[in-house]
């Protein structure tokens, strides 16, 4: 099995308990996710504390602003050369071009489609009729465009989205979930064998590992599965 396969979303709230998670789990664990929560919180003490331990991170910032603001703050993060960095798609191609060409060359800019927990519902909420499917598609097509390394989106897309890109490209699906553990506001989920034997490179676990009586023993059960890998 491979542990690469895994991205671990610290969603904590200080740098002292994010770095010793990854402390902890990093022969478990291939990248380590600081999302908005931990960053703004610690950003600047969690990412050296990553630094020195070695561990790759997954900057999940998700910038959406124009051009020159996002290309600004990617440029900010460059000097902690995270192995993947998150903007919107729907910021448009200008934007993702902006931040490609701001971001470290170690930095893998990836585009977030469509939130995991969106429904066709709430979709349709925020005005865009085509539904998750076509908004998906519409989406990761000018990510494409504009140089990008692959696309965040549910594992209910990975299948369609790894036929777009190709094998090389980066598809990462959060909203993943064990089997028998609750989706909490995942409204667009499946398991982590389903996403892998669907195509994503990497899956997105936080909460069924951190929250379970025995983190290692819950990582150990999802590498054991046998379709568990690319």
């Amino acid at each position: 099995m491979n542990p690469d396969q895994i991205i671990l979303a610290l969603d904590v709230d200080d740098a002292e308990e994010a770095i010793s998670w990854a402390r902890r789990l990093r022969s478990r664990v291939g990248t380590f996710k600081v999302g908005l929560q931990l960053y703004l919180r610690a950003g600047h003490a969690v990412m050296e504390g990553m630094q020195k331990l070695g561990v790759p991170v997954f900057l999940d910032l998700k910038f959406h602003d124009i051009p020159n603001t996002v290309a600004h703050a990617v440029a900010a993060t460059a000097c902690w050369k995270p192995r993947f960095l998150t903007v919107h798609t729907s910021g448009g191609m200008q934007m993702m071009v902006a931040a490609v060409r701001a971001a470290a060359p170690e930095t893998k800019v990836l585009g977030v489609t469509v939130l995991t927990s969106l429904d066709e519902r709430a979709i349709f909420e925020v005005g865009w009729s085509a539904g998750v499917g076509k908004t998906v598609e519409g989406l990761s097509g000018l990510a494409r465009k504009s140089g990008l390394a692959g696309v965040v989106c549910s594992p209910h897309e990975a299948k369609s989205e790894r036929l777009k890109w190709g094998g090389e490209a980066e598809i990462i699906t959060p909203g993943v979930r064990p089997f028998g553990v609750s989706a909490d506001d995942q409204a667009r989920s499946k398991t982590p064998e389903e996403a892998i034997r669907d195509g994503a490179s990497r899956v997105v676990i936080g909460r069924p590992i951190l929250k379970a009586a025995s983190p290692e023993k819950a990582l150990d059960q999802i590498l054991s599965v046998p379709e568990f890998q690319a």
